[in-house]
């Protein structure tokens, strides 16, 4: 096991959250043994630093990024700093995720087991039960899949999102990592495009964690505010023709109708022609 530990960084990415008060953290904290001290990197997207106290068993980096310029920009750097601590595997997470705390040693074995994958990932359930990571990806967004097959899968039927991968460093920069273009929003369906391109599968493992989904948010001006960021991303991910696009403008389209139905608001559609549709008109 402290071999695989002294060849792994935990990569946590916060926003406007304390450390302490992280899910995916408090689930570190859980994982922490008597042997070697888990490597953590932690990018705070907080328009403010916070203090990071010291934990025994954990050696934390913090990197402060008042900017908020995302968690691609946040996983590149945390994967460049594996890479230049000669670590093998970065495992990603967001601030919401609820892991077993033995799924350290469920990744050792599944690694062990099955050297010729560099992509590793536990199945996501939400509160409500549905399966969330991996998801059938079709037509430019992720469906709910019913059930999974657990072992080797094939990346162009099943996408698992950002939190809860386990990525070869090696692999990871041979694909040029984490499109920063993408900040939020389809940042995990942009990575993986472009890392089947070289890996066509992955694993899934028979460890199951739980997601807090921020779509989840109730109140108008947290959406409001989501949907920018969920327009610039569908703008700025990589297109491969005018079917790529047309794809990307049905989903963003659709998303702007629910959201304007749910909240009684013009302000998505306005969001969707300024940031999606029109993006260069919006500016003064």
């Amino acid at each position: 096991m402290n071999d695989f530990i002294n060849s792994l960084s935990i990569i946590i990415v916060v926003y406007n959250t304390a450390l302490d008060d992280s899910e995916s953290f408090q689930s570190v904290v859980a994982m922490v043994g008597n042997g070697t001290p888990l490597d953590i990197f932690v990018y705070d997207n907080s328009p403010n630093p916070q203090r990071i106290g010291e934990y025994p068993g954990l050696r934390i980096t913090y990197f402060h990024d008042p900017k908020n310029s995302g968690v691609s920009k946040a996983y590149n750097t945390g994967a460049a700093h594996a890479r230049q601590h000669q670590n093998k595997w970065v495992l990603l997470l967001d601030q919401d995720t609820v892991l077993p705390y033995t799924i350290l040693a469920d990744y050792e074995k599944a690694v062990a087991q099955n050297p010729e994958i560099d992509l590793f990932v536990p199945i996501l359930r939400l509160a409500n039960g549905k399966i969330f990571s991996p998801c059938t990806f079709k037509f430019k967004r992720g469906f709910y899949p019913d059930d999974l097959k657990l072992g080797v899968n094939p990346l162009d039927r099943l996408s698992p999102v950002n939190s809860g991968m386990l990525v070869s460093v090696e692999a990871f920069f041979s694909v040029e990592g984490y499109n920063e273009q993408v900040k939020l929003d389809f940042a995990d369906f942009q990575f993986i495009e472009r890392f089947r391109k070289r890996y066509p599968d992955f694993y899934v493992m028979d460890v199951e964690c739980q997601q807090d989904f921020s779509d989840d948010e109730v109140s108008y001006s947290s959406q409001a505010n989501r949907f920018k960021y969920y327009c610039e991303g569908a703008r700025n991910i990589e297109k491969r023709g005018v079917w790529d696009w047309l794809q990307y403008n049905g989903v963003v389209f659709l998303r702007a109708l629910r959201l304007t139905g749910r909240y009684r608001e013009w302000q998505f559609l306005k969001t969707y022609f300024n940031n999606f549709l029109f993006p260069n008109h919006s500016k003064p």
